[in-house]
């Protein structure tokens, strides 16, 4: 066997992957739903209202969601923004930048 290859997962362990991931999908089905829900609560509330303002779009809540989730991985108080490990936030962003440039740019890094 060679470093490049893992072994075959076993029976339970894919059993433990299938109810992770099943989970996984409905919680962030969830959070796309409430983000949706967001948007469209604030465009009825600025139209009921009668203000002449554009709602934020669904990134606009999509980017609180990211926000408040990173703080919160670096150990930070997303309401302050105070507290968080800069070290950790910076290895989160460099994932961020492993992913552009791995999968968007197609960049290989060794």
């Amino acid at each position: 066997m060679t470093e490049n290859t893992c072994t075959p997962p076993t029976p339970d362990q894919r059993r433990f992957l299938e109810i992770r991931e099943a989970a996984e999908r409905r919680m962030l089905d969830t959070v796309f739903k409430a983000i949706s829900d967001a948007a469209a609560e604030v465009e009825n509330g600025i139209r009921d209202a009668r203000l002449d303002f554009e709602p934020p779009h669904q990134d606009y809540f999509t980017f609180t969601v990211q926000q408040v989730a990173f703080v919160r991985l670096c150990g930070g108080d997303p309401e302050t923004l105070q507290g968080g490990n800069p070290e950790l936030g910076e290895r989160i962003l460099g994932n961020g930048r492993h992913i552009i440039d791995s999968y968007w740019r197609g960049e290989k890094r060794d």
